[in-house]
This record gives structure tokens, sequence and C-alpha cells, in this order.
């Protein structure tokens, strides 16, 4: 007799059951309209859901019906405006009306838990109907392992099986007809070397093809990056449609035509300029109608949902301008505002990579060896150690932080000899003649980094420099590390160990390069008409002729993009393999010594340099 695995046995069965389903005629919203309970505490309207808040997903649901033709449906989304929502109606439908194998993935395991804690099991809890089937299967298999879990819920019919994308096994674990992945931009790109997540889920729909349903739910990511829009941009690319008010132009709500400079934003018609406010969205909605833009490559449907269709008394356009404005001072508030208000990918041009010959044009005819620019209050150091050599760059600061490149030096040698160390002291003790020629000028703070293979020997230089503020460093990651944070005592070696932020020193270095390429620009123009115009501004650099070609290189090498770091976007510089950037990690730790001295108004010892001129002449 021929021997039939349990699982290959137990996949025919469903499939053999669902095969002799009727087409169910109670459709996905009728039954959660009398089923769906949404408890209080995780739901801004507790009670039976109401559908008519939200009657842009009416259209979802039914291509999530059977025998439509469709296989894949997606929702691109922003804020609150029911993506999951329609996967627990989907959900609900499938185990109370049309029983067969589903799956719905979560990014993590741990997401996939509170999921079906928080929002699954509320959901059976309050459905009488569901409930006394899932409980009077769980009777009925009392002696086999099949029962109602954390990760599996089994009825009559069929099984609900809660996937992670970071879980080969569970994403391997049972046929499906139908496969729910939500928030699919947050998945690995690789589970745990088997895969694509959604390629693994989806080899277990093959014994049902023509009768399965997939459908991609998410907010968006990065651009190019992201794999919600990837699906959107294969199919009909469908928009919500809403009428003006006043003269009925059926129109899609689009961030461009808010007026947001008064105290409540408003949607101006593009046809006649009726201005439509927040509590307007729920007339505009229930006239409103989904349309296609494109052409699909497989018959998919596709739907962009913005949260400027949230329902009124979820996220409101007020709450969108807030985010909107918190975006124009940080790209990664902005990054928050584009995916989630907007529900589009996002794509950074707020911070541009510098080119090194933009950066060689603004050299200027200054020598700090003779004495030093106009402007200066106080110099820093930044030092990056490699394994046979050591770079050095000096910094001269002025009010408003505009700043002054004075030095780059390049010392050869084991970094962990003693002699090498010595010839970094002896630059670090230079001084340089104040502008006033009256002053000299030492080094007030240095930081020296850490990293490589020379930690031993950078902590016992420092060590004895403590007096001379010669600071040690190391990089720290995140998003909220500052410039130069607290010190971590070394107990072991001696010394005070300063964390100094990546992404603020990075970020601040590019907008300080991009700003004064901006400003030289400027002040070319304004030479045009006032010959006695001065290349001067905060935050800006200036670059003397010595500096060699390799200098402004090493500068502009790190290139910011955004890399998923486990399972997340995050904002990072990255350099190219093979091209150095010794320079520019050097300006850094010059400005993370800046920030150490932030006990000191260099804006007031200027002026006091500056009065001392005026003094003594």
């Amino acid at each position: 007799m021929l021997a039939v695995a349990p699982q290959i046995f137990s996949d025919f069965r469903l499939d053999f059951h669902s095969s002799l389903m009727p087409n169910p005629t109670v459709s996905i919203t009728n039954y959660a309209a009398e089923n769906l309970y949404l408890v209080a505490g995780k739901n801004p309207f507790p009670g039976l859901v109401d559908f008519t808040r939200t009657p842009y997903l009416y259209d979802i649901m039914e291509d999530l019906m059977p025998d439509n033709g469709i296989e894949r449906v997606v929702l691109m989304k922003g804020w609150q405006t029911g993506g999951t929502l329609t996967i627990l109606a989907w959900m609900l439908w499938v185990m109370g009306v049309a029983p067969a194998p589903m799956i719905i993935v979560q990014p993590t395991e741990f997401l996939r838990d509170k999921f079906s804690k928080q929002r699954i099991n509320p959901i059976i809890a309050h459905c009488d109907d569901l409930r006394a089937k899932v409980s009077e299967h769980e009777r009925s298999n009392a002696g086999k392992r099949e029962k109602d879990t954390l990760v599996s819920k089994q009825f009559p019919g069929g099984h609900l099986n809660l996937a992670s994308a970071m879980s080969e096994p569970s994403l391997r674990s049972e046929s499906a007809q139908y496969i729910a992945f939500d928030e699919v931009s947050a998945y690995v790109d690789d589970c745990n070397g088997h895969g694509d997540p959604c390629g693994l889920a989806l080899g277990r729909t093959s014994a049902y093809d023509g009768r399965k349903k997939i459908f991609y739910n998410s907010t968006p990511t990065i651009h190019e990056q992201c794999r919600i829009q990837r699906e959107y941009l294969t199919t009909d690319q469908r928009k919500f449609f809403v009428p003006c008010l006043s003269c009925g132009e059926m129109q899609v709500l689009v961030w461009a035509n808010f007026d947001i400079s008064g105290e409540e934003p408003a949607y101006l018609c593009i046809s006649c300029k009726y201005r439509h406010y927040n509590q307007d969205k729920t007339e505009m909605l229930a006239r409103g109608e989904w349309r296609p833009t494109a052409t699909s490559i497989d018959g998919a449907r596709g739907y962009h949902l913005p949260a400027l269709y949230a329902p009124v008394g979820m996220w409101s356009w007020k709450d969108s301008v807030r985010q909107f404005r918190r975006g124009l001072a940080d790209p990664v508030e902005m990054k928050v505002f584009v995916n989630n208000c907007l529900g589009e990918p996002y794509e950074d041009d707020t911070i541009q990579t510098c080119n090194p010959d933009d950066l060689q044009q603004l050299v200027e005819d200054y020598w700090p060896a003779d004495k030093l620019p106009e402007g200066i209050g106080a110099i820093t150091a930044g030092v990056d150690t490699h394994p046979t050599h050591v770079d050095i760059v000096i910094v001269g600061w002025g009010r408003g932080n505009e700043s002054w490149v004075l030095d780059y030096w390049v010392i050869p040698g084991d970094s962990n000899s003693p002699e090498l160390w010595k010839e970094v002291h002896k630059k670090l003790k230079t001084s340089y003649r104040h502008h006033n020629g009256l002053s000299r000028l030492r080094i007030a703070t240095s930081c020296v980094d850490t990293g490589g293979h020379n930690t031993g020997a950078v902590y016992e230089f420092c060590k004895s420099k403590k007096d001379e503020r010669i600071l040690p460093i190391k990089g720290a990651k995140g998003s909220a590390a500052p410039i130069i944070d607290h010190p971590t005592v070394k107990k072991d070696v001696g010394i005070f160990l300063f964390p100094v932020g990546k992404l603020a020193t990075h970020g601040r270095l590019f907008s300080s390069m991009e700003r004064s390429i901006q400003a030289f620009k400027d002040f070319g123009e304004s030479l045009k008409t006032n010959l006695s115009a001065r290349y001067r501004d905060a935050e800006i650099i200036h670059f003397h002729k010595a500096l060699p070609p390799r200098f402004f290189k090493e500068l502009a090498a790190p290139k910011k993009i955004w890399r998923k770091v486990e399972g997340k976007f995050q904002m990072v510089y990255e350099t190219v393999a093979g091209v150095d950037d010794h320079a520019h990690d050097c300006l850094r730790y010059a400005h993370a010594a800046r920030d150490y001295m932030s006990d000191i108004d260099i804006d007031k010892v200027c002026s006091d340099f500056d009065g001392k001129v005026r003094r003594d002449t």
C-alpha cells in the first residue's frame, strides 16, 4: 500500500473539502458588519465595525471574494486607513463563511504574537458564531495536536496559521488558499538564508492555482527598495477620487492642493478652489470612487490610500500638517510624513552627495602658517587612526560656527608605535598667530579616534594628555546619538571614553559643505553688483589653496543612503570600497571637539579679540 505523509493527506483533505464548497453568498463586508467586534482601547470606534466610515474599503474587500478573476490585491497605504482592518474582516469571513487554509504573515515573531493576542483573540472572543465553531472543533480534537494556539487557529474545514517573515518553518508550514502579507515592506529581504519570505509563503499556494487570493498590505518605505511599491507598480494603480462639495469635480487628494497657512488646513478644489475642511471628509468619502490609472500585468488590483483619506475622528489633516512641519527640520521626520501621511515611498533629496570639484572651487588665499584669517576665536583638531598612518585636520572656529581648515597632515608609521604618537603630539601642540598679530592660539580640544587595531596605543596616548583636552572617542550608532556625549569610564585603562554620534557628525558636516557651496555661489552673484561683498556666513567652511586635491576627494567620499538594518530602514553614510574618507572623518572629529567646548562662548571670544585689536591700535 502506498504510504502518504500525514501533512500531504491533510492538505489534500482541505483542498478537496474547499472544492466542494458552494460559492458563498455572504460578502466579507456584510459578515463583518454583523460579527466583527472592535474592542475598546485598541480601536477609536469600539463595537461592531462600521464600514460607512471607510467606504473606500468596500471595493478592496469585494476583490478578496472568490471567483472574480482577481488573484492578487495590493494596498499601499498611510496611517489609520484600515489596511489591517481589511485583513481581520477577510480572516473572519474565511473562518465563519468559507472555510479554507489561510496564512497571515507579520514582519517578526514579536509582532505576530502581539497580532494574535491583541487583534485576533478578542475578535474571536466577541464573535458568538465563530467562537462556538472554534471551541467545538477544539473539543472534538481534544486527543490530537490540532488545537487552537497562539499561532494556529483551527476551525471546521480550514485553519489559520500566523507566520513570521523571519521564521522559515512558519512560512513553509502548510498549504494555503489565502495569504495576507501585513506590513510587507518591513519584511527582511532574506529569511535566515532561505530566500525571500514572500516567495517561501507563496510556494504554499501552488495547490490552489485559479482559486488562491494574495493580499499585500503595507505603508511604503524607501523609493525603489520597497516591497509594497514594487507590487503596486505591477497593478492597475487605483486612486480614490472624491468630489468637490461645491462644483462636483472628481479629484484625488494630493498634498500640493492643501493650504496650510491658517490654523485649520484646507483642501482647495483643483477646479473652483472651494475650501474643504477635515470635517468635510465624511461626505467626500461617501461619494468617492476608485479609478484605475494604469494597466495591470496580470489583472491584479492595486490601491493607493494616503492618510489624507483617514475617516473623521482618526488621523486628521491637522495631524499631517504637524508631521510635515517636523519634517522640514529633520529628513528622518520628513520620511515619516511621506511614508505614513502621503502613503508614498520616500526619495531622499534633502542632502545631496557633495562633488569634490565643487568643494575645491571654494579655496581662498589664506596661509595659516603665517597668520590666521580674520574671524577665528578657537581651534580644534580631529585625529583619525589607521594601522600605517595617522591623519590630522586642524580647524579654526568663528562666530556662528563658521570654520576654517588650517592644516591637514598625514603622519606615516606604525600607529602602535610610541614614536609615531610623539610626532602626533608635536603636531597637536602647534600654535598659530592670531589675525590681530598680538596673540597666539593653540589647539583647545582634540578628538582622537580609538577604533581599529591600535586602541590600546590611543588609550595610552590620551591617558597622559587629559590636561591638554586630548579626548579619546568612539563612534556611536543610532539616530539619537548626539555630536558628542558624556563619557564612559574605562576603569581598566584609566580614561574617559567619549561617544561621538556617527549620523549626527556626518549630517552636520554634509550640511556645512552644502551650505558652503551655496554661499559661495551667492557670493559670486553679489560681486556683480557689490565689489565689497565677502564670502562669510554662519556654518560655512573655508579652505586654503595649499590643501591637496586628495583632501577634497576624501572629504566628499561618504554617500548618504537609506539602508535596511535589522529589518528597519535607517539613514547611513557609506564609502565606496577602495575610496578613502580619512579627511572627512578628521573633520567630523574636529566638529565633535568644537561641541565639547559648548561651555565656551566663541562669539564672545571673537568679540574680545576684536576689542583687543581696537585698543592696541
